[in-house]
């Protein structure tokens, strides 16, 4: 099979738990993903890659705090834009050589994508995202005098917190078409793209986050692909969640996945939004989710593992 399929990548797929990020660790970390992921890059499907960015945007930030008064202040969206630039260095080099060393060769481009949202979101009153570095109080108080909202983060500090409005457009969307029909395997919306709000017909960027598997979901439906992949870091979507009455949720219609989801069943910042994202993107006929880890991904393509949210 070899549908129209958007892969939606998590950021710490180039990072390992509780190690260092360096950037030979993300090129290696990136092989052993894409080595694993040769399923779907070996058969001409037309592929679209996404990936997730908080580990990065956070040491971005971090340097950002370093150097004021020494650089020019570097916004939110801006930084979101320089992980996109480097994750999409490292995701195109790797799949090069990946490919190059299974004798494949297929173009690859990596796109800046600007995703606009609503200035009106109310997201943008009631900021939720936690980003960047951790706080002392010391610390939270200048960070607060500035201007910037932060929570308490349990025994580890402070964070602040950054609104994650809803993408409502992709403005890269014809681009990113035109590509595919040119037979280009396209990383795109990483981070969940570079949020903007227009201005009658103007773009502006807004400090803010947009998360990137509700823009794989809107992305892959504005480009009519089939299969909407999110990789993660569990089997499977799971009802009461490290729980001892912990379940796991196999195959589902979008009917019982939204009563599920209205239900409270998943994490808020985890897998609510892959579950939001599969409603959405599987509301069309003959589409799919599989929500997955790469050990699985085999028998997940088959229907044999995963969650797989299906239009009803």
């Amino acid at each position: 099979m070899t549908e129209r399929t958007i892969l939606a990548l998590g950021g710490n797929a180039f990072a390992a738990p509780g190690a260092p990020l360096t950037m030979a660790r993300q090129f290696e970390f990136a092989k052993l993903v894409f080595q694993s992921l040769s399923p779907l890059l070996l058969d001409d499907r037309e592929l679209i890659i996404s990936h997730g960015n908080g580990p990065q945007v956070g040491h971005m930030l971090i340097r950002v705090e370093e150097a004021l008064g020494k650089a020019y202040a570097v916004p939110l969206e801006v930084c979101v834009a320089e992980s996109e630039g480097e994750l999409g260095y490292v995701i195109t080099q790797t799949l090069h050589n990946v490919l190059d060393e299974a004798g494949r060769h297929r173009p690859i481009a990596s796109i800046l994508t600007q995703v606009v949202v609503d200035q009106d979101d109310p997201a943008f009153q009631h900021p939720t995202k936690a980003i960047g570095p951790f706080y002392t109080s010391a610390q939270a108080d200048e960070v607060h005098r500035r201007g910037f909202p932060l929570r308490k983060e349990a025994e580890r500090g402070f964070r602040r917190i950054v609104p994650s409005p809803h993408p409502r457009e992709i403005v890269d969307v014809d681009v990113i078409e035109s590509l595919l029909r040119a037979g280009v395997l396209v990383v795109a919306a990483g981070g969940g793209g570079i949020p903007v709000i227009r201005e009658g017909a103007q773009l502006r960027g807004v400090e803010a986050v947009v998360d990137k598997d509700l823009t794989s979901a809107l992305l892959g439906t504005l480009i009519e692909a089939r299969l909407l992949l999110i990789l993660t870091d569990v089997p499977c979507a799971y009802l009461n969640f490290n729980t001892p009455d912990q379940t796991p949720l196999g195959r589902i219609g979008i009917t019982e996945a939204q009563q599920l989801l209205d239900e409270a069943h998943f994490g808020e910042g985890s897998m609510q939004p892959k579950i939001e994202a599969g409603i959405q993107f599987s509301r069309r006929p003959d589409c799919r989710t599989i929500i997955c880890n790469v050990d699985n991904l085999d028998q997940a393509l088959q229907g044999l593992a995963g969650t797989i949210i299906e239009h009803d």
